[in-house]
């Protein structure tokens, strides 16, 4: 299998047919795929400082649009400095649109999000006052934050949302992404294209295979940089079908996001199938709850478990002298014993989340290197 990297914002999706792609470009400088991009939903991987993650290997972060937008404000983010400045982070930075965390508002309490034909509104609080997101204000929004790639607005729905609520969602999914394709336009007219952060939309559609190649190809006449997967990628533990439908419907060579996609056997699974970005919670919310990966069998890949668990509330950790994972070279497994880390989880001392959760973002910075070091042999 051969390779080739894309070495300019105007060649983003200009990869051969057949090949992989090795190389996202982003204004802050080239992603290597496959990617894992932890969530720093607010601006922070939860309890983590920048350069502790930066120091694992990772080499991007994903920001909600929706949170900062509502709290510092995206004004506040750029008067200091945009949100690499804000977080002290010199590495791209993906935003989403907002949308799916309006559709998780929606299933948790109606009365927190609405949806209508000119956009969203939410708030996170019964207390507070509702926040707009038009076509307009995401893309505004996003380009105040300064992330190097931001997102369209979208529509996402449950899978069980009945046919209406599904047409629907495309219809504005669709609408939404020309507008804010246009607005887009407008704000980068006068940047250099290498100076340009680069838009991608979010293909919707459900559990229909015919929502969803419309969706997808209505958005590739509209053009843009890359596509995501929208809505639920995962069902009973695995990937739903449609993840590898989108991966087929959209342009050859195009950068797939596999948004929310977050296993280590569903990320494996879904680069399989074309995907070259994944962002998730889990690794950093498991270790928090002192559920670490270990044992990377990067030889098995394919098989339906490469990796164990290593629950630090088991009693056999107390007195382990060895790290909690041989095999990985992150900052805890080599500098402290697993019945160290074992003990800051007992007595729930932040440093505990701290140290797990660079362990865990170790681990999956390991798994990328090794499925790009599969795509090179």
């Amino acid at each position: 299998m051969t390779s080739e990297s894309v070495e300019s914002p105007a060649a983003v999706g200009d990869v051969p047919e057949g090949s992989t792609r090795t190389t996202v470009w982003t204004r802050r400088g080239e992603i290597n795929a496959p990617v894992f991009v932890p969530d720093a939903t607010r601006g922070v991987v939860r309890g983590v400082a920048t350069s502790l993650y930066a120091a694992q290997g990772v080499e991007a972060t994903l920001v909600s649009t929706a949170h900062l937008a509502s709290q510092p404000g995206a004004s506040a983010v750029a008067s200091l400095g945009g949100v690499h400045a804000f977080m002290g982070w010199d590495r791209p930075v993906i935003s989403d649109s907002g949308g799916f965390q309006v559709f998780s508002l929606l299933g948790s309490n109606r009365s927190l999000a609405k949806v209508s034909d000119a956009g969203l509104e939410y708030r996170f609080s019964p207390k507070q006052k509702y926040r707009q997101l038009s076509p307009r204000s995401c893309i505004e929004a996003q380009v105040r934050l300064g992330a190097d790639i931001i997102y369209a607005l979208d529509y996402c729905t449950h899978p069980s949302a009945p046919d209406g609520e599904q047409d629907r969602s495309v219809e504005l999914t669709l609408r939404w992404a020309a507008e804010c394709r246009k607005r887009f336009d407008e704000l980068v007219a006068d940047l250099p294209a290498e100076n340009r952060p680069l838009l991608f939309a979010v293909v919707q559609g459900g559990s229909s295979a015919e929502r969803r190649k419309h969706c997808a190809e209505a958005l590739a006449e509209i053009g843009f940089d890359g596509y995501g997967f929208g809505g639920y990628p995962i069902n009973e533990g695995r990937l739903v079908d449609e993840v590898a439908l989108v991966a087929e419907l959209t342009p050859p060579g195009s950068v797939l996001h596999g948004l929310g996609i977050g296993t280590p056997e569903n990320v494996v699974s879904a680069w399989r199938a074309g995907y070259d970005i994944f962002d998730c919670t889990l690794p950093t919310r498991n270790a928090r709850r002192g559920v670490l990966y270990s044992q990377l069998d990067t030889s098995a890949l394919d098989a339906p478990r490469f990796y164990r668990y290593a629950r630090m509330e088991d009693e056999r950790w107390v007195r382990n002298k060895g790290p909690v994972d041989p095999g990985c070279d992150c900052e805890p497994c080599t500098t402290v014993p697993a019945g160290y880390l074992a003990h800051l989880y007992r007595i729930e001392d932040p440093l505990a989340g701290i140290l797990g959760s660079l362990h865990n973002l170790r681990f999956y910075v390991r798994l990328m290197n090794a499925l790009r070091a599969e795509r090179e042999r």
